[in-house]
Order: structure tokens, then sequence, then C-alpha cells
């Protein structure tokens, strides 16, 4: 990740390097292109690694999804240094596309009595064949505390357990479908996987589809997704969707925006990753 605005800290992002790592199994060089990216992002700052690490077409969400590099071309280096860490990456059986979280820190460069700020990223990643991973898709949320900051990583391709029968952009139709009619909670009973990552802003990460079922952050709100972007791994079993939600009564105002990820599991799409970013509260 990295924040949801500037004046927060700067919108999570996972960031690569520039080399390509044909020797590493994809999860693992995924995992080293992250690392790289934090320490660049501490070494030089922020906007700059961020600017190295993005797609052309990457996005983060500033009152919206945007494209990173556009917006921070006019921005100004913010005054903190950001460091964050996977601790979880996992890569499409064709090697192109992948995810990676883990926790952030936000520390101020100009108030060092200033305690420091928190929270999860989830980026989505991609690559020409062994070429350098860049960041597609970038969200994440702040915690109250340093949660998993001292977790090991864990690196995992998709097990080969055969392309989901449906298309992901019709697994997606059939959650956000339930989920306005029964509830979020129930969409995931039937569509997350077991170890499904749902997070959100000013709770701890849950790890787990048991965990987050057992949570009141896991919640029965029936809103309205709509989708902005879904793409599918070439060996169709990893894919994500992000976009927006919404109160029914009122559909085009997003109240925030999201990012699913999902694998292919004997056969059926299963969540594997939820994590929202609300809208700012109107300014009085």
């Amino acid at each position: 990740m990295r924040l949801a605005s500037f004046p927060i800290a700067l919108a999570l992002a996972g960031c690569a390097a520039n080399l390509p790592m044909t020797d590493q199994d994809p999860p693992v060089s995924l995992a080293a292109a992250e690392t790289a990216f934090a320490a660049h992002s501490v070494r030089e700052d922020m906007r700059v690694a961020f600017m190295a690490a993005f797609d052309d077409d990457g996005v983060f969400v500033r009152n919206g999804w945007t494209v990173s590099n556009d917006y921070l071309r006019g921005q100004p280096a913010p005054p903190i240094v950001l460091d964050w860490r996977p601790v979880y990456t996992e890569v499409a059986r064709s090697g192109e596309m992948g995810l990676s979280t883990g926790p952030w820190k936000i520390t101020s460069k100009v108030k060092a009595d200033a305690p420091a700020t928190y929270g999860q990223f989830v980026s989505v990643w991609r690559r020409a064949g062994n070429g350098p991973w860049r960041v597609a898709v970038d969200l994440g949320v702040g915690n109250p505390a340093s949660a998993l900051w001292d977790a090991k990583l864990v690196t995992v391709t998709v097990r080969d357990t055969g392309a989901a029968a449906t298309t992901l952009s019709a697994a997606e139709a059939r959650f956000a479908a339930e989920a306005a009619a029964s509830g979020l909670r129930a969409a995931h009973a039937r569509a997350g996987a077991e170890d499904l990552r749902f997070y959100r802003t000013g709770n701890e990460p849950l790890i787990g589809k048991a965990a987050a079922l057992a949570s009141q952050a896991l919640t029965d709100e029936r809103w309205v997704w709509s989708v902005e972007r879904a793409e599918t791994a070439q060996s169709g079993d990893f894919g994500y969707v992000r976009g927006n939600y919404a109160a029914p009564a009122d559909p085009s105002k997003p109240l925030g925006w999201y990012l699913r990820v999902w694998r292919a599991e004997r056969g059926e799409w299963r969540v594997i990753l939820d994590v929202i970013n609300p809208a700012p509260p109107p300014r009085s």
C-alpha cells in the first residue's frame, strides 16, 4: 500500500525493482520487487519511488481511482517517510500477475515527536514475460497499531486446480448481487476462500474466513457494488476486480472504493482478499 490520501499519507503501493528476476520463483521475485520499492521510498522519497514502480496505467485512490503517475507528476514530495514490507505474495501459475500485501508505517520528517501511523497495503502487480514487475492497482487501510509488522513472509503460487468454470466478471456479478440482496457477510460465507484476508480501516487485519465471518468488521451492509475494471491472469486462475460501492438509495454517489482479489479453486472463483477505502467525509 500506502495511504488513502497525501494528508493521511499516500496511497499504499507495492514497488517493483526495474530489473528482471528470471532466477527466482515468481512470488519470490514479487516479494523482492516490493521490498526494493519500500527501500527506494525510505532512501529517496515516496513520490519518486511510486513513479518508478507503477505501470503507466497503474492506479490508486485519490477521491476515486486515479492514474498514479499522472497524479504524482504535479505533486511535491510529502514530508513523511513511508516504509512497508510484504508479508504475503501470491502469483498466478502463468507468472505475470500477482498480489502483494503487508503492513506500512509512516513517520514525519518535520515533527520528530509525532507518533507513527500504521496500516496494511494491497497491491496487484503484473509484468510482461520475465520483465520487471509493475504496480497495476494499489489500495490500503489504516490500523490502530503495527499489526503484522513482524509476520513471516509467505510466498505462494496458485495451485494447479484448473481454471474456473465461469469468468471472473460473472463471479463478481454474482457476488455483488448476493451482497446487495443478503449482505456482504452472506456473500463472503459462500464465496470467500478459507484463507480470506479482510481489511477495513480502523480494524486489525482479519486473516482467515472464519475470523472474518466472526468479526463485526464484516457487516451485513447491503451496498451496490459497481465494477470499474476486472483483469484475469493468462492462466485463468487469478484476477482482481476494482470499483466503487454506494448506498442503494443513491447508487451514483460512491461511498468509497474497493478491490477484491480472486483465485480459482476446484472450478470456482474464491475471494482471497477484500479491502475498501471509504470516501472522505464532506467538508462542513
